[in-house]
C-alpha cells in the first residue's frame, strides 16, 4: 500500500487542478470495459431474477407507478420475465460535492449502474426479432472498498468521503489515493471479463464483442453474473430511478413519460419513493423540489416544476430557467452544457432534460433500446464515458509508475 501511496500523490494532485485531464499513453481502459452493452435480441442475456432484482423492489415500483398516469401498464404490456439487463456502466469518479468544482476529479467515488428493460422477442424465420417497450430502470450501487483496501483502510476511505466538503488538503490527497486504488481494482476486474482476441475490439461504445460468438457470449455472461453478484448486492444499492410511457406504445402520440426515484430501506430489502429535485450547479443548494413523480414530455416539463419556476425569486429563477430544457426549441441551445459532466451533474437538471439530449425527439433512452431499434447512446453517455476513461487512464498511469 505504501508504494501505491507514493506513486499516487502526484497523480491526485494533478486530478485536483482545473485543467482538463490528459489521456495516458498506456490507455488501459476501453469504452466497452466500462460501458457494457448487452443485446436486446437472442437467447443470451441476464433476466431480472431474485438474485439481481429483489421481488420487494418490483412490488414497490409497481405500487408507485399505479399512482401515476402509467397505472398498470408495466404489468399489462409486460411481464416481469420480459425484463432483462441491457447495459452496465462503471462510473469510477462520481463527484461527492453537490456542485461544479475543480475538486470533482479528486473528491469522487466509484459507482456501478445497471439498466434494466422489458424486451419481448420471438424467433422467426431463423432470426430473433425483439421489441423493447418504452420504459427502463436504472439501479445505482456504491462500491465496497474492502477488497481493494482491506477493512481498516476502507473504513478510512468511507469516513473521508462522508466529510468530503470539509477535508483538509492532506486529507484530500489521502482520500484521492485510496479512491484511485479502489477504482483501479474495479477496472482490473472488468478487464478480466474480456475474452481472448484483439484488445481493439473493446474500443468505442457499442455491443460487447463476445456476443458475436454464442460460445463466448455464454462464458462472458457467467463471468458478468459473478461480477454482479459481488458488486450489485442489495445492501450496496444507493438509488433506483425509472421512467415509463403510459399504456399505448406510441411515444409521438402520447408524448408523456413518468419519472420516479427511490432510495433503499431495510438494508436494501425495500424501496422508498424519493422526491425529485433540481439543485444549483454553483453551490448545490436546492432550487426546486417537484414531487415524487414527474409527468413530462418532449415539449414541456412537469407542471409542478413550472409552477416552482414561476414562484422563484429573481436569482433562483434565473438559475432554474437555465438548468432545465423547458421547450423543444431550447434543446439545441442547452444540450451541450447539460450533456457535459464537467458543467452539469445529473442533479443539476430535471429528469426529462437529461433524457432528451439525443437527435430523435421521442427517444428518451440514454443507454437502452426503443422498440425495434438499436441501442440509444445519448450525448451525455458519450461525454461521461470519455471523462471516465481519461480519469481511469490517469489513475492507471500513476499505478504503472510505481
Amino acid at each position: 500500500m505504501s508504494i501505491w501511496f507514493r506513486s499516487t500523490v502526484s497523480l491526485v494532485l494533478t486530478l485536483g487542478i482545473s485543467e482538463p485531464l490528459q489521456s495516458s499513453p498506456f490507455a488501459p481502459g476501453k469504452a466497452k470495459d466500462i460501458a457494457i452493452i448487452l443485446p436486446a435480441r437472442g437467447e443470451h442475456g441476464l433476466s431480472m431474477d431474485q438474485e439481481l432484482f429483489l421481488s420487494p423492489w418490483w412490488n414497490d415500483l409497481r405500487a408507485a407507478y399505479a399512482q401515476t398516469s402509467v397505472g398498470t401498464a408495466v404489468e399489462i404490456e409486460n411481464q416481469r420475465s420480459d425484463w432483462r439487463l441491457v447495459a452496465m456502466r462503471f462510473a469510477p469518479c462520481q463527484p461527492l460535492l453537490p456542485y461544479i468544482s475543480p475538486r470533482n476529479n479528486s473528491l469522487c467515488q466509484p459507482e456501478i449502474r445497471l439498466i434494466w428493460q422489458p424486451v419481448q422477442q420471438q424467433w422467426r424465420q431463423g432470426r430473433w426479432l425483439a421489441y423493447a417497450d418504452d420504459r427502463a430502470i436504472h439501479a445505482l450501487y456504491r462500491v465496497d472498498g474492502d477488497a481493494a483496501l482491506g477493512p481498516e483502510a476502507s473504513k478510512v476511505w468511507r469516513g473521508l468521503a462522508q466529510r468530503a466538503a470539509s477535508l483538509s488538503s492532506a486529507e484530500e490527497v489521502q482520500y484521492a489515493a485510496l479512491n484511485a486504488a479502489v477504482a483501479a481494482e474495479l477496472l482490473r476486474q472488468l478487464k478480466d471479463l474480456r475474452s481472448e482476441g484483439a484488445v481493439a475490439r473493446y474500443d468505442g461504445i457499442g455491443e460487447r464483442p463476445e456476443f458475436a460468438d454464442p460460445a463466448q457470449a455464454g462464458k462472458f455472461l457467467v463471468k458478468l453474473r459473478r461480477f454482479l453478484g459481488q458488486h450489485a448486492k442489495p445492501q450496496l444499492l444507493t438509488q433506483l430511478t425509472t421512467f415509463s410511457l403510459p399504456e399505448g406504445r406510441n411515444p409521438p402520440l402520447i408524448d408523456e413519460w413518468v419519472f420516479l426515484a427511490f432510495v433503499p430501506v431495510r438494508q436494501g430489502q425495500g424501496l422508498q419513493p424519493q422526491a425529485l429535485s433540481v439543485r444549483s450547479r454553483r453551490d448545490g443548494r436546492l432550487l426546486a423540489e417537484y414531487g415524487f413523480a414527474a409527468r413530462a414530455s418532449v415539449h414541456r416539463d412537469e407542471a409542478v416544476l413550472q409552477d416552482k419556476l414561476d414562484a422563484a425569486v429573481d436569482g433562483e429563477r434565473e438559475e432554474l430557467q437555465d438548468a432545465v430544457i423547458w421547450t423543444l426549441a431550447e434543446r439545441s441551445s442547452k444540450r451541450a452544457r447539460i450533456a457535459d459532466p464537467e458543467q452539469t451533474h445529473v442533479a443539476h437538471t430535471s429528469c426529462i432534460s437529461c433524457h432528451k439530449l439525443g437527435d430523435t425527439s421521442f427517444n428518451l433512452h440514454n443507454l437502452s433500446y426503443l422498440e425495434e431499434g438499436e441501442i440509444a447512446v445519448s450525448p451525455r453517455v458519450e461525454k461521461d464515458v470519455e471523462r471516465e476513461l481519461l480519469w481511469l487512464n490517469a489513475a492507471e498511469l500513476g499505478h504503472a509508475g510505481q
